[in-house]
């Protein structure tokens, strides 16, 4: 726990740090990850392609992400971020070309997989990183910021996507997020991402707690076992239950426009749980966060199994949801930096990223394929279970190694 009597840390300081990579972040996210939710009718009438295929995309994009993420993790904790998540918006923008030029099958896997290259240079492994090196002693703080600002990228970009899309059509809108990369998110990263610090003594109250002896070669896997199974069965259910919010919703007798509704409010969700973390955080440890964290998931996707068509408890269930997998993204990215400290902070999270994106890989297919055959409420049972064996794995994590973090 923090020392009260410390000085609070310097909240401008961070918010400058947090702010420029959190426009990046929600473009990034925006266009990449949450793009087939609302475009799946379009990309299947034009290109010909399976429902399965258009979710398919994101599968793609985190089995290249999973092959580059260790390497490209050396390559951040060795020269910094600044360059490589420029480089990663120049791959973000190339992949939006081919995406608006794409004819079939061959085109759209080709846009994958470039965003899959970009991802681990782009998106919250190098964006975290980024806050791990910038922030020093505060980086939870200035990770959780960051997470705060750019929870907003389905909110945003749901209604922005259905816009453009209706206006100019999704070839010309993907030309749009093109341009947004390009000219916005790489210029950021070039610009606000100077190259790493030489580092300063402590001399705020630090988020971190006193340091904790280093980890036993043993304990340090144990650690990463851990870890790697509770947030790869949190991230199986993130990245496959909001891709099928919409039609979980309309498909439980709900309207169209109560569905869209619903969903958007994840966004917000996000954002209040990280918002909380970012406040009374700092009193917590960051296991015992991810506990509670991972508990919220099993209550929220059991509450339209037990009533399909209250319209309350649906409402409950995305905002449930989306506050647990909102302060879990914090504790995702926070906790590798706990257990294992700064120097190495990228490279393990690159290797976190290994099983993880493997797991996550399957979960856009999975779930398309679990709703297009099962229905809802099979789509719901499978999502408790994922929620359950993570809940059971991180209460073991932060048992073993709650007194062995710095944050």
């Amino acid at each position: 726990m923090s020392d009260p009597a410390l000085p609070k840390p310097d909240s401008a300081r961070l918010l400058a740090l947090a702010a420029p990579l959190a426009i990046t972040q929600m473009i990034g996210w925006g266009t990449t990850f949450w793009l087939p939710a609302v475009m799946v009718e379009p990309l299947i009438r034009d290109l010909l392609i399976s429902s399965e295929a258009v979710f398919g995309g994101i599968t793609i994009m985190l089995l290249v992400s999973a092959a580059a993420g260790p390497r490209f993790g050396r390559i951040i904790d060795g020269g910094g971020t600044r360059w490589a998540m420029a480089s990663g918006s120049v791959c973000f923008a190339l992949a939006m070309v081919a995406l608006s030029l794409s004819q079939g099958l061959a085109g759209y896997v080709l846009a994958w997989v470039l965003i899959g290259i970009g991802t681990p240079l782009a998106l919250t492994q190098a964006a975290a990183a980024a806050m791990a090196q910038l922030a020093g002693p505060n980086a939870r703080q200035a990770i959780g910021l960051l997470m705060l600002l750019g929870g907003f990228a389905s909110t945003i970009f749901w209604p922005l996507t259905a816009f453009l899309d209706a206006t100019i059509g999704w070839r010309a809108m993907c030309l749009v997020f093109a341009a947004l990369h390009l000219l916005v998110c790489a210029p950021i990263h070039a610009i606000f991402l100077a190259p790493r610090p030489v580092e300063e003594p402590v001399r705020s109250h630090a988020s971190l707690r006193p340091s904790a002896p280093p980890l036993n070669a043993e304990r340090r896997r144990s650690a990463f076992i851990l870890m790697a199974i509770a947030f790869s069965f949190q991230g199986f259910l993130t990245w496959g239950l909001p891709l099928q919010v919409i039609e979980i919703l309309k498909a439980y007798g709900h309207s169209v426009a109560f569905a869209i509704f619903a969903g958007s409010l994840m966004g917000p969700a996000q954002v209040l749980s990280r918002l909380a973390e970012v406040l009374f955080g700092r009193t917590t440890g960051i296991l015992t966060v991810g506990v509670v964290t991972a508990a919220v998931m099993p209550v929220a996707v059991v509450l339209p199994i037990l009533s399909p068509g209250s319209a309350i408890l649906c409402g409950a269930f995305v905002v449930g949801y989306g506050m647990s997998a909102g302060a879990m993204t914090v504790v995702r990215s926070v906790a590798p930096l706990a257990l294992f400290g700064k120097d190495t902070y990228a490279t393990m999270s690159g290797w976190l990223s290994l099983p993880q994106n493997l797991v996550f890989a399957s979960a856009p297919i999975v779930y398309a394929s679990v709703m297009r055959h099962w229905g809802p409420t099979s789509t719901l049972v499978m999502s408790l279970g994922a929620a359950l064996v993570a809940l059971g794995t991180m209460v073991m994590l932060e048992r073993r190694f709650r007194h062995d973090t710095t944050a």
